[in-house]
């Protein structure tokens, strides 16, 4: 497991991450990054609509997190990783995983110099994180 300062833990960061992030699609998963001002931290998505069993789910974050951690000197300094996950990550092999995930973090610097493609709020609360007004 990473240790807390490095794992995304609020909602909120979710969130922002999933509507304001920029995109680097991978085979095996989809990173979505953002700047941020504090140390680089890392989340993980694995949706159950995909993934039919926590069994599933848990054995995918799993891979994901040992093939970062192994990467660790490569992560980007002061950003939000947001990495969801797809069904090939369970069945790849683990050096064409890492392999995956080095070429996807050496993607970044070109994904920050393009603008972030806007995607429509799924929220429909005022209250939510990701809200907009229809002015």
């Amino acid at each position: 497991m990473l240790p807390k300062p490095e794992r995304l833990r609020r909602a909120k960061d979710f969130a922002l991450l999933s509507q304001k992030g920029r995109a680097v699609f991978a085979p095996l998963f989809t990173l979505r990054l953002r700047p941020s001002q504090t140390a680089t931290k890392v989340g993980f998505v694995a949706s159950a609509k995909i993934f039919k069993t926590a069994v599933e789910r848990n054995r995918g974050k799993r891979r994901m997190r040992e093939a970062l951690r192994l990467l660790k000197p490569e992560w980007p300094k002061n950003f939000d990783l947001l990495f969801v996950l797809k069904y090939e990550v369970l069945s790849a092999d683990f050096q064409a995983l890492t392999a995956s995930v080095k070429h996807t973090l050496e993607k970044i610097p070109e994904a920050m110099t393009k603008p972030p493609q806007p995607r429509k709020p799924k929220a429909r609360r005022k209250t939510s994180v990701v809200f907009k007004s229809e002015s």
